[in-house]
């Protein structure tokens, strides 16, 4: 590359590595927040954060990266047009078909590495969460019952408590738990617990020992209480999706030897990325050309409503394959090609309007 390619693939280069790092943040703080509202809920063991966390950065990096390659594009020409810089090239005859090699410099190893994220390591850590979360939930410590704490789960309808744990999670010693369903309250006391799964149907119990339920309606006086020796309580089961029917867990390989059209849908999807930020990075060229005294306000909403449009178009002709209303072989392609197209034509609209005006002025200026 010439010293001006280099000066500009360091420009962008810089640029979208703090903005990618600023969007994961932002990304990996919302994941947090509906993680810790399951955790609330039940739905998610508070000893898998950190894994699911991990888990779910191969995704994040696939929703993020197209958008900062084409954000730090933009912002990276958008400061040459605005600093008198781009002009000054462009008069030296440096002419928008050099700004491609670095382009490809910076869009090619992330469109590989994005590519490999997908096909490869995204099914496996998607598949790796569920499992994880489903193996949790079998367990009474990772589950999260952690002794002498009360546990709030299923938005206060369950509360549990355990004075001490042994065997693995599987023995409970002195438990408290109340309950509400459907509007009847009731509190369970016992001295012995045993934590188990039904081989068949995979519910989870709890059975208890030697203890006492109460059981009555609010706002009523009528309360029943009944000793036990042995009492087996159907735990609630967690919402989680099992792996194998979940096609985000599924490997490329075996989408591949599917071919159905949900298959065929996933598999598109998980190539979208690395085609979305290749043609987002060159449509960013012709998007951040601006004129000496145009604003830049103009520019950043035409950006945010061009990335907002060609993404829900994907999002939307995703549906359309997998419910088989639209053509695998049409698929998310005609997408790319459209807005290729439009960035193609964009470009040779702005190469020709400088002609243009040097030629009224040449006309002008003729007697």
């Amino acid at each position: 590359m010439s010293i001006l390619q280099r000066y500009i693939f360091k420009e962008w280069l810089w640029t979208f590595l703090a903005v990618a790092l600023v969007l994961l943040i932002v990304l990996v703080g919302v994941f947090l927040g509906d993680m810790f509202n399951d955790i609330a809920d039940g739905r998610m063991p508070p000893g898998l954060v950190g894994m699911q966390l991990l888990l779910y950065l191969p995704e994040a990096l696939g929703n993020i990266l197209p958008l900062a390659g084409f954000v730090a594009i933009m912002w990276g020409l958008g400061r040459l047009y605005r600093d008198q810089e781009m002009a000054v090239m462009r008069a030296s005859g440096f002419p928008w078909q050099q700004l491609l090699r670095p382009l490809f410099a910076l869009t090619i190893p992330v469109a590989v590495f994005l590519l490999v994220l997908k096909l490869a390591v995204g099914p496996v850590a998607s598949a790796a969460s569920s499992r994880a979360l489903e193996e949790a939930f079998r367990s009474a410590a990772v589950w999260g019952l952690q002794p002498g704490q009360f546990h709030v789960l299923q938005q206060g309808e369950l509360v549990i408590y355990v004075e001490a744990i042994e065997d693995e999670g599987r023995t409970l010693r002195n438990i408290f738990m109340y309950q509400l369903r459907d509007g009847t309250e009731q509190i369970w006391i016992a001295e012995r617990g045993e934590y188990w799964v039904d081989p068949d149907s995979r519910g989870r119990f709890l059975t208890l020992e030697n203890g006492q339920i109460t059981e009555g309606v609010r706002d009523q006086l009528d309360i029943r209480s009944v000793r036990f020796g042995r009492n087996d309580l159907l735990l609630p089961e967690p919402e989680i999706e099992p792996p194998e029917t979940s096609q985000a867990g599924l490997s490329s390989l075996m989408l591949l030897q599917d071919l159905g059209t949900p298959a065929l849908a996933e598999l598109q999807w998980r190539l979208t990325p690395a085609l979305l930020l290749m043609v987002l990075g060159f449509l960013a060229i012709p998007l951040a050309h601006s004129d000496p005294r145009e604003g830049r306000g103009s520019r950043v909403v035409l950006g945010i409503l061009t990335y907002t449009l060609y993404a829900n178009l994907l999002f939307l002709c995703r549906s359309w394959v997998a419910d088989g209303l639209l053509p695998a072989t049409l698929g998310m392609w005609w997408i790319h090609v459209l807005v290729l197209g439009i960035g193609l034509i964009w470009l040779h609209r702005q190469e020709r309007l400088p002609r243009r005006r040097r030629a009224r002025r040449g006309a002008t200026a003729s007697p």
